[in-house]
Formats: structure tokens, C-alpha cells, sequence
């Protein structure tokens, strides 16, 4: 099968040389024989940035120029995007589908940000939403949504023989909950380790750090009883706890990690944590939601004993405390990091069951094949 497929490699431009969704969404298609011409958003995402209107639509041109090259050239039997709104006129997929070819646009964050995707949703034939309870809001803005759960590839993510040396670990970016669970372990003697963006940083941040305490002072005071009050209170309580816990651990905060360091720590710690809060649309003064993340499926396909929150839609991926180990509460998952750092046989129970279950299920490979089954490609010639 021929794809047209718009992606870059990176999920987060603060983790070096970060390749994740190329090594996810890209790869697997390669190794199962098809067929990717790789277009690059770059531009798109810097006209998004800047909100620059004659760069998105040069992009936009750009992009409509190529499919349609290549797609005159050979013709391309899916269109296969990961992009958000700002980054191209959604009239050049209008304009992509009158060749026939079927188009997806694959979002994820959209529990809490479901505004990157609203405006280009509907211009597409479906919406890859990877978030299973995100479906009605798509409906109502007249999208055609189709649950795409997120996965993992094996040919990466899998157990390395390496001492486990960490008791607790955690990679990801410091925001909503995660310090304050980061900080009830370690008050309660776990040697917790959390690497990512906004954990650490050096004597120019610790400045930084000082000044927006008093910014976002000035701001909660000047404010008013009002909504933008209570999210200047909650930035700067938000900020000045995460300050506080950088000040009492520094050795236990970390810098970003790279892919291959990420993999390895799934196998140097004893317990791997994962959180699914998140702050709607990123401030602390609004709702708190859950969602489901890559590392999910990441960490039991690396073989780590693997602890997150609970939710139903987790629970249809893996069956807690026998494939990962789940939590509801802070008190919870120290007493379950607790009891399983003292019994190792059965956390080795847990990590085998949990890498078994995501290489039957959880592999993008088997999504793919799963996406082409619904799209009725299947026997779309290679």
C-alpha cells in the first residue's frame, strides 16, 4: 500500500534528538512492507508559532503541490496526517479529497486541548482520537471521529539486560499533580527519580524561578475576584510547590533523558510511575482529567513493573494489578510501591504479564492493521 503520511519525528522539542512518533507511526508501516512518502510540518508548525497566515499558506500550498505530484506519479491509497490547527488552511485537504484518496488526521491530548484540532477535524474523512471518551466532540463540530488507542513498538521499547539500580522512576514533563505524588514518595523515604522538562534546572532558572513567583504575585493581587485571579492564585501556588520540592531534592530531579535512556531506565527501576491528570487546557485553576499516554503501553512493552492511575479505559488495555499496577490515590500508590519493592516475585509476575499482554495487543503494527481493516484497505495493493 502507498501512504501519503505528514509527520514529524518529535513529540516534545525539549527531549534531544526525540524520535518517538517517527519510531511509532512511521517505522511499523516500513517494516510491514508499505509504501511512505514522509512529508515534512515543520514549516507548518513555525507558521502555527508565530501565527504567521502567508507562511501557513505557503506551506499549504507546498504540501497540496507534493501530494499531488506523487500522487499523479503513483497513486497513494491513504492520506495520513498528525497535525493540528494553525499549521495549514484546512482547504487544502478539501482539496486532497476530491482525489478520492481517504484522509486521517491522528490527535491525542484532546481530553484537555481538544482546541489544536477543531477547526481541521471536520475537513477530513476521519479523526484517528486516541483518547476513547474524547468521540462526542468531535460529533458536535461535525467531525468523523475513530478511536485510535495509542500503542508502542517492540522493535524499541523491550526489556535490556541491565542491573536495576532505581527504585521508583518517572519520566515526563513536571506539571498538574506529578510533583505533588513525586514529593509523597520521597517524604516517605522512596528514592524517587523524575527526569523531564521543568524537574531541574541551573542558576539562570533558579533566577528565573525567583522572578515569576513575584510576577505571578502581581498578578494574583491585581487581579480582582476574577477568572483570571484564580488562575494567577493557582499558577503561582502551582509553581511555588514545584520550587519547593526542587529546593528539598535536588538529587532526585532530573534533566530530559534521551529515547535510549528512557528504554533503559524501564529496566534499571524496580517500579516505573506513570500519572493521567492533566489540567484542562494546562491551568491549574480548571478541571482536573485523565487520559491515557505512550507510556502506557511503552513501559510494559519494555518489561518494567509499571504503576499509574486507574481508569476504565486503561483497565480495557491491561488488567489491573495482574498486567500493570493502578492507583486512585496518593495513599494508594505508596502502599503498593511499597509492598512490591519488598516482594520482588511478585512485581517479576506483573512486569511478564503486563510485556505480554502490549506485545499481543498494543503494538502499532497491530493498529495499523487494525486502521486498514476499518478503513476496508486491507487488500489494497502494496
Amino acid at each position: 500500500m502507498r501512504i501519503f503520511q505528514v509527520l514529524e519525528g518529535s513529540t516534545n522539542a525539549a527531549i534531544p534528538g526525540n524520535q518517538t512518533w517517527y519510531r511509532n507511526l512511521y517505522e511499523p508501516l516500513i517494516e510491514m512492507g508499505h509504501e511512505v512518502v514522509l512529508f515534512d510540518p515543520r514549516e507548518g508548525r513555525l507558521a502555527m508559532q508565530r501565527n504567521d497566515s502567508q507562511a501557513r499558506a505557503a506551506f499549504s500550498q507546498k504540501l497540496l503541490e507534493t501530494f499531488r505530484r506523487e500522487h499523479a506519479r503513483k497513486s497513494f491509497a491513504l492520506f495520513f496526517a498528525y497535525l493540528m490547527d494553525g499549521m495549514v488552511e484546512p482547504a487544502a485537504f478539501d482539496e486532497i479529497r476530491k482525489s478520492g484518496v481517504p484522509t486521517c488526521n491522528f490527535s491525542c491530548n484532546n481530553t484537555h486541548q481538544f482546541d489544536l484540532v477543531d477547526e481541521l477535524s471536520p475537513h477530513f474523512d476521519y479523526n484517528l482520537h486516541s483518547e476513547k471518551d474524547t468521540r462526542e466532540k468531535f460529533l458536535a463540530i461535525g467531525a468523523n471521529p475513530l478511536w485510535w488507542p495509542m500503542a508502542s513498538n517492540p522493535k524499541y521499547f523491550k526489556p535490556l539486560d541491565v542491573p536495576r539500580t532505581v527504585q521508583v522512576s518517572f519520566v515526563g514533563a513536571n506539571y498538574a499533580l506529578r510533583a505533588r505524588y513525586i514529593a509523597n514518595l520521597l517524604e516517605n523515604g522512596i528514592d524517587t527519580h523524575a527526569y523531564g522538562p521543568h524537574w531541574v534546572g541551573g542558576a539562570r532558572t533558579h533566577w528565573r524561578s525567583i522572578v515569576k513567583h513575584y510576577v505571578l504575585l502581581g498578578r494574583a493581587l491585581i487581579a480582582g475576584k476574577s477568572a483570571s485571579q484564580s488562575t494567577a492564585s493557582a499558577q503561582l501556588a502551582e509553581h511555588d510547590f514545584q520550587r519547593d520540592l526542587s529546593a528539598r531534592f535536588p538529587a532526585n530531579l532530573h534533566a530530559p533523558i534521551t529515547d535510549d535512556e528512557l528504554i533503559a531506565l524501564y529496566s534499571r527501576s524496580h517500579i516505573s510511575l506513570g500519572f493521567l491528570e492533566v489540567y484542562d487546557r494546562h491551568d491549574p485553576s480548571r478541571t482536573v482529567k485523565q487520559h491515557l499516554h505512550l507510556r502506557e503501553f511503552e513501559a510494559p512493552m519494555s518489561g518494567a513493573l509499571y504503576c499509574t492511575g486507574y481508569m476504565d479505559e486503561l483497565a480495557e488495555m491491561f488488567e489491573p494489578d495482574k498486567e500493570v499496577l493502578t492507583y486512585r490515590n496518593q495513599h494508594e500508590m505508596l502502599d503498593k510501591v511499597r509492598y512490591y519493592l519488598g516482594h520482588p516475585n511478585a512485581a517479576v509476575k506483573i512486569r511478564q504479564a503486563g510485556q505480554s499482554r502490549a506485545l499481543r495487543d498494543h503494538t502499532y503494527q497491530r493498529r495499523f492493521q487494525q486502521l486498514f481493516h476499518e478503513l476496508d484497505l486491507s487488500s489494497a495493493s502494496m
